[in-house]
């Protein structure tokens, strides 16, 4: 019994030493890509602001009338009121761009696609409101920093012995304004000046630009400076002179009668009611302010946009680093925390809007060439769940490269009018086959006992009305026939006919099939003209939209996914440890080759659009298409020559190794052609 009681106690003693181990906690979310990015973003639009304030204090101290010269420059004042004043037309550009902001460009397959699209979006619309807006805080901030000598009041006071008057020059300031919005806003959209052309530089370029004393914006900007004069020009002077139609058959009239002579008659009860514009004030001096402040305003749109431009599609670092990583300072100090570097990343490419995305796979782009030990870490987190780092990321770059052979089988697939059709036909032609067989299957005439008996009056009555007119008909027929009838038709009538049919091109151009040939040459012919070219769909826009997605080009995504994927599969012969990228070796050798095999055959067989009318076989090498296939064939090869010695331990048939060094061919993609 002792003993028993022993054990117990020792049997206690050991289960209480044991420790308790806490339940496993689930692993933290990854923080997702735009707490990375949206900072960044907001770091780069101060930058933008403060750049864009050197220019409003410029151009405030060009519109200063001060006579002391400290006071006309000094920003501590009337000066740097008006600058912040000026500031506001380009934060409403900044608003304006923030709000449209896209990284592809345009793929529509026409410009009246572009029209009908941009019409009916309500950024368009909004696009106009916030150039009209700026425009109209610009000419307040003009008029009111103007002196009295300028005549820009709201009323005149004349001479000594003249009565006071409504003033015409600021109303037809305002509506040249407001003429120049609406022209910059339609630029604005046609150019696709929303865009961020966000494209990877050479790594010799980026240190060379690193090394510069001069920081890049200033520097880009200053490369941009003869772009925005020769713009500003020739915008400036065109406005000028072509709003003076404008004003005078159109905006005088509403202008006077809703704005400024009720605004006049508020300030001087004096003036005679009802009264029409009183004319223009000294011409030339009203010439000269309209030339310079138009120039003016049109310098802060164009100088803002491009400020912005080049501030927001900068690289996705962050003190040298991606914009993911943990950065510390030379103290260790960290200065920007993430936990899950690659989980945020990874997080980026499934984003599903654009601006994300794109940033995603240009930071992987610049991680892969120019990050070694962060690329490492891509092969070394094997525990991530539901699948490792590079299981996700090589799943993320191949599906934006399948993606283009989706589309493509996509767009040959029939459209649902095509559909309808077809089932429309195939219904008619099953109904004709069994109403033929039932005609088959019912053989012999049907027997009169069988018919119902009619009633008991004269059974041949309807037959002898029947003979009657029969017979009528035949006896008109036949004076119309016969060799010695006149003609019914009278020879004044004869020869109007004839001279119609000989100078109207007969009867046949009035047939359907004439008809159709006449509306087909007045259209081929409108489609050759300057006016056409709005209604084109050349062979190039309707691959692009097709290879690259609407309604915004994926190009770019493409790219930096193919070169990081097969940056990736190089550097994994050296870094991955753990061999899990050698079984997804075979599937990129695969995608790459069916991708770059599906655009040949898509290139060469996709017949051009009716309206297309200048087309011909060199318009088959369409250049931005071109471009990728290059990228994927060198990426293609780049993988090969890594792995081909390895092929048949990988999977790989010598089939797929033959149709993949036939992808990679250095022969140029584009057909024989007969000269």
């Amino acid at each position: 019994m002792a003993t028993q009681t022993t054990t117990l106690q020792r049997g206690n003693l050991l289960t209480s030493n044991i420790p308790i181990l806490p339940p496993p906690v689930a692993a933290p979310l990854a923080r997702p890509y735009k707490d990375f990015l949206t900072p960044a973003l907001h770091r780069r639009f101060t930058h933008a602001t403060f750049l864009t304030f050197g220019l409003c204090w410029l151009e405030a101290t060009l519109m200063s009338s001060s006579p002391s010269w400290l006071w006309f420059w000094f920003p501590i004042g009337i000066t740097g009121l008006r600058t912040l004043m000026l500031f506001l037309p380009c934060l409403m550009v900044f608003i304006l761009r923030v709000m449209n902001m896209h990284v592809g460009k345009r793929t529509t397959t026409s410009g009246f696609e572009t029209f009908a699209l941009k019409v009916m979006n309500w950024r368009t619309w909004a696009t106009v409101g916030w150039y009209s807006i700026s425009a109209w805080v610009f000419g307040e901030v003009y008029i009111w920093s103007r002196n009295e000598k300028a005549n820009l009041g709201w009323i005149d006071p004349g001479r000594a012995y003249e009565r006071p008057r409504a003033n015409e020059n600021p109303v037809f300031l305002r509506s040249l304004f407001f003429v120049l919005a609406i022209v910059q806003a339609c630029w604005h959209l046609f150019k696709d000046g929303d865009r961020l052309p966000i494209e990877e530089k050479d790594q010799a370029v980026q240190q060379q630009e690193q090394s510069s004393r001069t920081p890049e914006s200033l520097r880009q900007l200053s490369a941009q400076a003869g772009s925005i004069a020769r713009k500003v020009v020739p915008f400036t002077l065109c406005g000028t002179v072509f709003s003076l139609p404008v004003y005078f058959l159109c905006l005088r009239k509403p202008a006077w009668n809703y704005m400024a002579y009720p605004l006049a008659r508020t300030l001087v009860r004096q003036l005679p009611a009802n009264a029409g514009p009183s004319g223009i004030l000294n011409p030339m001096t009203l010439a000269w302010q309209a030339l310079t402040s138009l120039a003016m305003l049109l310098i802060l749109w164009e100088v803002s946009n491009a400020i912005f431009t080049i501030c927001v599609s900068e690289l996705p670092l962050k003190k040298g680093e991606p914009l993911t990583s943990e950065i510390k300072d030379a103290a260790g100090t960290i200065l920007s925390r993430s936990r899950d570097p690659n989980g945020s990343l990874i997080r980026g490419f499934k984003a599903k809007k654009e601006n994300p995305k794109s940033f995603a796979f240009w930071e992987l782009y610049l991680i892969c060439t120019r990050f070694d030990i962060r690329r490492r870490t891509i092969f070394t987190e094997v525990d991530r769940k539901p699948e490792s780092t590079w299981a996700a990321v090589s799943s993320l770059c191949l599906a934006e490269i399948t993606a283009i052979t989706m589309r493509i089988k996509t767009s040959q697939e029939p459209t649902d009018y095509q559909k309808k059709t077809a089932e429309t036909a195939l219904q008619r032609q099953q109904q004709e086959h069994l109403i033929a067989q039932q005609r088959e299957q019912a053989f012999g005439l049907p027997k009169i006992a069988t018919r119902k008996v009619q009633n008991d009056g004269d059974v041949f009555a309807k037959r002898r009305q029947s003979d009657m007119a029969h017979t009528v008909g035949n006896m008109a027929k036949s004076i119309g026939q016969s060799p010695g009838a006149a003609n019914p038709v009278t020879p004044r009538a004869r020869r109007a006919i004839a001279w119609t049919e000989q100078h109207t091109g007969g009867r046949e151009r009035w047939s359907i099939e004439g008809l159709g040939k006449e509306a087909n040459s007045y259209a081929i012919t409108f489609l050759k003209s300057a006016a056409g070219d709005f209604f084109r769909q050349t062979f190039a826009r309707r691959v692009c939209a097709v290879i690259f997605g609407v309604p915004h080009s994926n190009k770019i995504n493409i790219i930096h996914a193919s070169k990081s994927l097969t940056r990736l599969a190089v550097c994994s012969l050296k870094e991955d440890d753990f061999g899990q990228a050698a079984k997804d070796i075979p599937t990129i050798i695969r995608t790459y080759t069916a991708t770059i095999t599906e655009i040949k055959s898509f290139l060469n067989g996709l017949p051009p659009h009716w309206t297309d009318v200048y087309f011909n076989n060199t318009d088959r090498d369409v250049p931005e298409v071109l471009e990728v296939v290059g990228i994927l064939r060198q990426g293609l090869e780049e993988v090969v020559l890594a792995f081909g010695e390895y092929a048949s331990a990988l999977g790989l048939s010598a089939k797929e190794m033959r149709e993949a060094k036939e992808a990679v061919g250095r022969v140029e993609m584009r057909r024989e052609r007969e000269v």
